[in-house]
């Protein structure tokens, strides 16, 4: 039976929620005008008044500087509710069709209560703040190895707004970033318990996936933080092709294996849901093909009154169900969960930061054929 608790509320609960409550800016737009401020704003401010409008200005030019301390910061917080929104519906199907059977409602439930318990757990994001100060940290040394940009040094040290972008913007990025994974991880291990329960699958069912194909979009959610992340490494593709030539060939290669990881990420939590359904179609494909060629036996022997391949221990049973249309759609039905047909919310947020990079240093002409590749089309 369904319930209004059948939500998972994955972004809600756990230490960095509780401090966003307490500090005013729980709603996602006022946070992520705050984070554009601490990680964007306050850093070309210092600029402008340590630096002037030159340093300002190497900073509004650097691609890392965009994409790390403004555009992904505001998507990160802005992907929360997309997230949760596509989550919580496929939480929702899942038990108001439903497709779980009775007797694995219990352990579906438990899942569900899991879920939420990992989802308000404070170790978790604890260990994301240390991977985000680690990240810092390996930063800190690389820039002090003399790979900082132009605009965070000063008389041959770390300036004011380096140091800021380091301590500030730098962490904040890493700790969204690594709070959204958790979160993916905790939804890849919801949908590991329920793919060891009983669902209610049939191969018949029109979505060609056993009925389980409405969990494929659940991507479709994840568009901005898609985005975010696309954007942070195609302004790295970019810094490269500042100081390096990158031919079309190199440049599609780089661009085809971002899409591949990122469609793994988004493949792994559907694994063993998969595997369910690749189990479906094996088992009714055996069944159908023993009830199909009994079925076909007596439509001859019914037709020309006997088999002209004869076996003597025939079974005897007056009358056969033709079960054609089942066999046909097991054999149609798939188990790759992400296709071509829905991948597309996957594929552009990823591929459009790498277009815009792309266009900055090659012609449009060798664009298009690179996009269709990319594609598919």
């Amino acid at each position: 039976m369904a319930s209004d608790d059948d939500r998972l509320r994955i972004m809600h609960g756990g230490p960095f929620y509780e401090l966003m409550t307490r500090l005013g800016i729980r709603k996602r737009g006022w946070r992520a005008f705050v984070f554009a401020g601490l990680c964007w704003t306050i850093p070309v401010l210092l600029l402008l008044a340590t630096s002037g409008g030159h340093g300002a200005g190497l900073f509004l030019h650097d691609w890392g500087a965009w994409a790390k301390f403004l555009i992904a910061p505001v998507l990160l917080t802005l992907a929360e509710k997309p997230i949760g929104f596509a989550l919580d519906e496929c939480v929702s199907i899942l038990f108001r069709i439903p497709l779980v059977s009775s007797q694995s409602i219990p352990d579906t439930r438990k899942a569900l209560r899991d879920a939420g318990a990992r989802t308000t757990a404070g170790f978790p994001e604890l260990i994301c703040l240390g991977l985000a100060l680690a990240a810092t940290v390996f930063n800190a040394s690389t820039f002090l190895g003399g790979s900082a940009p132009p605009w965070a040094v000063g008389d041959g040290s770390i300036s004011m707004t380096g140091f800021w972008c380091l301590a500030v913007g730098n962490t904040v990025y890493w700790f969204l970033l690594t709070r959204l994974v958790w979160k993916h991880v905790i939804w890849c291990l919801f949908l590991s318990s329920v793919a060891r329960c009983h669902l209610r699958l049939v191969v018949t069912h029109p979505d060609g996936h056993g009925g389980l194909g409405f969990l494929s979009y659940y991507q479709a959610g994840y568009g901005l933080f898609t985005l975010a992340v696309s954007s942070v490494f195609a302004a790295g593709v970019g810094h490269v092709m500042q100081r390096e030539t990158v031919t079309p060939g190199l440049f599609t290669a780089v661009c085809g294996a971002w899409l591949v990881v990122v469609v793994i990420y988004y493949a792994v939590p559907l694994v063993g849901v998969a595997m369910q359904v690749s189990r479906l179609k094996r088992k009714t494909i055996l069944l159908s093909l023993s009830k199909v060629t009994d079925f076909e036996r007596w439509s001859e022997r019914a037709t020309l009154g006997d088999n002209v391949v004869g076996d003597e221990r025939e079974p005897e049973v007056a009358e056969f169900r033709d079960v054609k249309p089942v066999y046909l759609a097991s054999m149609k039905t798939s188990a790759m969960l992400i296709n071509k047909g829905n991948v597309l919310p996957v594929l552009v947020p990823a591929l459009l930061p790498m277009l815009v990079v792309g266009a900055s240093y090659l012609p449009y002409s060798q664009l298009g054929p690179i996009v269709k590749r990319l594609l598919l089309l």
